[in-house]
């Protein structure tokens, strides 16, 4: 027997003035609950055919109100038993289950507080990069809607042409507007699973996200060894930039991230077993000479840390993630200053060693579907976008040839 809902006055608890609490009766499986809704009517005001409140003269303002409510709450229950009917979850429910998720439901949740709950997880799994990617997403949203309660409802097609057209009117780039919107659309489907928000109202069904291009970020493997090579004074931040770059370079692009948490028990029987920060995927690299000689240089200023490097500095998951964010900022700037003592035009990022790793990887032969699972990805197109072009010689080289 299916789900249903209806509108009912509880009089098991009257009032001294005589009114009773209106109520939902959600009834699965035979099995009434009821659901209290903030309403409370006297009975003869109660109109039990068309279950509303019967207007008066004095009245009908706050009548109209409460009406429309408490049709909306009986909407949104509807539609999440249809929602659960579809989906097949309502067949393992029990009534009390049915009823928490309709009062859920009936909260109209918001988009920063299910936002929130998904940066609260991510936290308490130390998956720290991916956190500060959804509070981004949170400040691009807040910055063009005036830090509106937003709900799902609310986030449709015209919001985020706004959003595109006022971020992009700005001068700001196509692919931050990507980044953001991306982890808005990762939100809204995870509350689609959760049954808080209709697929019927999914906004990017009909919204392109669109990007461009990124621009190749990889250098040469001379100027990698400019990097390496150019004298620094020992213990500065510049000195500790370089030595992070070329840690990421030869462990297959490390991220900063992964940098700044691996710690001394990641290394074993020479070694490095992690787990990405950004992915949760597990790693095992093999630690080469020179790599371990970047982490000789710590072992002394690091000797009463957990940590191999020092990025992290403090306890909390909160204070851990300024630690991170204010460490990547002084890295990529310390890292522009290289940049221009190692006369490199490329511009020098935290992202460059690891594109860089994959490109010098393809000019040694080395195959892609190697590449492609040394980076991480699950998707060789998403390596393509890391490996540099060849040069336009061996293009020219290639042609002459065919064109004999």
């Amino acid at each position: 027997m299916k789900a249903h809902v209806k509108l009912i006055l509880d009089d098991r608890h009257k009032r001294k003035d005589g009114k009773v609490r209106i109520s939902m009766r959600l009834t699965h499986n035979r099995v009434p609950v009821l659901a209290a809704t903030e309403y409370v009517v006297d009975p003869n005001d109660w109109d039990p055919v068309n279950f509303k409140i019967i207007f008066r003269k004095d009245n009908k303002e706050h009548v109209t109100r409460a009406n429309n409510k408490i049709s909306r709450m009986i909407i949104d229950a509807e539609d999440m038993i249809d929602y659960l009917t579809n989906t097949g979850e309502i067949e393992t429910m029990s009534a009390a289950d049915l009823k928490a998720k309709v009062l859920n439901k009936s909260k109209r949740v918001t988009f920063r507080s299910f936002n929130q709950k998904i940066i609260d997880e991510l936290k308490l799994a130390k998956r720290l990069g991916n956190a500060s990617c959804y509070e981004q997403a949170q400040r691009f949203l807040d910055k063009y809607t005036d830090n509106a309660e937003l709900t799902f409802q609310q986030i449709n097609f015209r919001l985020l042409k706004k959003l595109e057209s006022e971020h992009l009117a700005k001068e700001n780039s196509l692919n931050s507007l990507s980044f953001y919107l991306r982890t808005i659309r990762a939100t809204y489907n995870r509350a689609m699973k959760e049954g808080i928000v209709k697929r019927d109202n999914y906004p990017f069904a009909n919204y392109s996200i669109k990007d461009t291009k990124p621009a190749k970020r990889a250098i040469k493997m001379s100027e990698i060894g400019k990097i390496r090579d150019i004298k620094l004074p020992v213990g500065t931040s510049i000195w500790n930039a370089r030595n992070y770059f070329m840690f990421s370079f030869y462990n297959i692009g490390m991220n900063f991230a992964d940098i700044a948490h691996l710690k001394k028990t990641d290394i074993i029987n020479n070694r490095i077993d992690y787990t990405r920060t950004k992915t949760g995927r597990k790693y095992s690299i093999k630690l080469n000479p020179p790599a371990k000689a970047i982490i000789n240089l710590y072992k002394k200023t690091q000797a009463d840390s957990e940590y191999v490097f020092p990025i992290i500095k403090r306890d909390t998951i909160e204070l851990q993630l300024m630690d991170l964010q204010n460490e990547r900022k002084t890295f990529n700037q310390k890292l522009k200053i290289i940049q221009k003592k190692c006369k490199i035009k490329s511009n020098l990022t935290s992202y460059v060693a690891r594109h860089s790793w994959a490109t010098i990887a393809k000019n040694l032969n080395v195959p892609v579907s190697v590449i492609s699972e040394g980076l991480g990805h699950e998707d060789i197109k998403t390596t393509q976008i890391y490996l540099d072009s060849f040069d336009d010689k061996v293009i020219d080289k290639a042609n002459a040839l065919i064109s004999k």
